[in-house]
């Protein structure tokens, strides 16, 4: 098969039909050797059983039904494993990201690039999306050590070589882009224009937008330990100063009455940073106890127009 087409549902109910009929628009003239995998990602809503029909009446169409919400990542790693085109486009289900710009990244993929990825010149989010976007990316570049583009997500062709690469990676925690990004290959990108979100809100309020940004640092990135670590040998070096200040002090009979205001707000600051840097190791324990406990990544319930059924 030339390609498959993964696209992660979630309160997409009302958005499918014209999802997959322009995916058919702009896919077709490209090549008949296409299929469409709609992963639902437990919606709330009827979007099963929209993905449902459409698949009775379009074999091209193949759905997934996760048990469970997982997740925007791992709904696209069940896609990815299903997928069998020489070439897998990623695509969210809410039509910001067109699919009339698939022709050209496909022609760009077929020049021999891996990873061709959209990059949104202009971005069609909220103020808020938008400066979260930025913030998380200078943080992660600078705790990671990678260079990151903000305008790139996970709209993008990917090669069967680098999908199979990702869906052999056994992390539990992981974030798409980022550990795309991780694995090397040849890369490009093609420059696209951001839409409207068709239908509703986005589900990525700000509680999971931070939830998001620090699951994606900690799992990439063992640079917030040596900050901790700078951090306390710094903290020592500074208490270790001012405690040779007090000795002469005592002895040049400089002290002067202790102030309660610094004592207490010494004791406070030390145990503030103190819990900080247990914080930021109790989240790396955390990381590794997911993983040791071996769960699936994803767990499917249902599969329609897939012939093999369901996999191990």
């Amino acid at each position: 098969m030339d390609l498959s087409v993964v696209s992660p549902v979630y309160h997409g109910e009302k958005m499918l039909e014209e999802l997959v009929s322009r995916i058919h628009a702009a896919v077709s003239p490209l090549t008949q050797d296409y299929e469409i995998i709609l992963v639902n990602d437990c919606s709330p809503d009827a979007s099963w059983e929209k993905i449902t029909e459409i698949c009775g009446r379009d074999k091209m169409v193949k759905g997934i039904n996760l048990s469970r919400n997982f997740g925007q990542p791992y709904a696209i790693t069940a896609g990815l494993t299903y997928a069998k085109g020489k070439y897998v486009a990623v695509i969210d289900c809410d039509l910001q990201n067109k699919p009339e710009d698939l022709p050209a990244m496909y022609r760009k993929a077929l020049e021999g690039y891996d990873v061709v990825s959209a990059r949104r010149v202009v971005r069609e989010d909220t103020f808020l999306k938008r400066m979260s976007s930025a913030v998380f990316h200078r943080v992660y570049d600078f705790l990671s050590g990678f260079k990151t583009d903000k305008a790139v997500a996970e709209f993008g062709i990917y090669s069967q070589k680098i999908v199979k690469v990702y869906c052999s990676i056994p992390e539990y925690s992981r974030s798409f882009v980022e550990l795309i990004h991780t694995l090397g290959f040849r890369k490009s990108t093609v420059d696209v224009l951001h839409d409207h979100r068709l239908e509703g809100k986005s589900s990525y309020n700000l509680r999971r937008l931070l939830k998001l940004s620090y699951n994606s640092i900690i799992s990439n990135s063992n640079r917030p330990l040596h900050l901790a670590v700078s951090l306390g040998f710094i903290m020592s070096a500074i208490s270790f100063l001012m405690a040779i200040y007090n000795i002469f002090a005592k002895f040049l009979g400089l002290n002067e009455v202790v102030g309660y205001t610094s004592t207490i707000f010494s004791i406070w600051f030390v145990g503030g940073l103190l819990l900080f840097m247990m914080g930021i190791m109790g989240l790396y324990i955390g990381k590794v106890f997911d993983q040791v406990k071996g769960r699936p990544v994803f767990i499917v319930s249902d599969l329609v127009n897939f012939e093999e059924g369901l996999k191990d």
